[in-house]
């Protein structure tokens, strides 16, 4: 009688070794598809990022255009105030236009920036047309 036993081992040995090797074959296509689609991802993510900069970048400069106009027609109305009113409005002019070159300074930080700094900066910028708005609407209650 002859023993089977090491060719049976040895059939299952290679069929073990044809596992392992197809195993490591789609593994191997897992995780390039993995990769593939992380870095598709990634791409999204900044397109997105950069879109979403680009809208705010967008809607700042909007808003100082805006009041850029606004106290344009200030000036004008602050002309025509009494003098002791005048002079008093025309401080609160100059520190409102201050606050319009400042808001205009962090636009152009804002637009500038990297992308490491953006937010902080974006931060500068929320806080500096803020401040304008405000003072803007300060000087417009003091209006006669």
């Amino acid at each position: 009688m002859q023993c089977r036993w090491p060719t049976g081992i040895l059939w299952v040995w290679i069929a073990g070794l044809m596992v392992c090797e197809n195993v490591g074959a789609e593994s191997t296509v897992g995780t390039d598809k993995i990769i593939k689609e992380a870095g598709e991802t990634i791409e999204a993510t900044k397109e997105y990022t950069v879109q979403q900069k680009e809208a705010i970048e967008r809607k700042a400069h909007d808003e100082v255009v805006a009041l850029q106009r606004q106290i344009v027609e200030l000036r004008g109305k602050v002309t025509k105030a009494s003098e002791t009113t005048r002079a008093q409005l025309q401080k609160s002019l100059h520190d409102l236009e201050k606050k319009k070159d400042r808001a205009k300074e962090r636009l152009d930080e804002l637009k500038g920036a990297t992308d490491a700094k953006w937010h902080e900066v974006q931060e500068g910028m929320t806080t500096a047309l803020n401040e304008l708005k405000q003072s803007y609407q300060k000087l417009l209650s003091h209006l006669p």
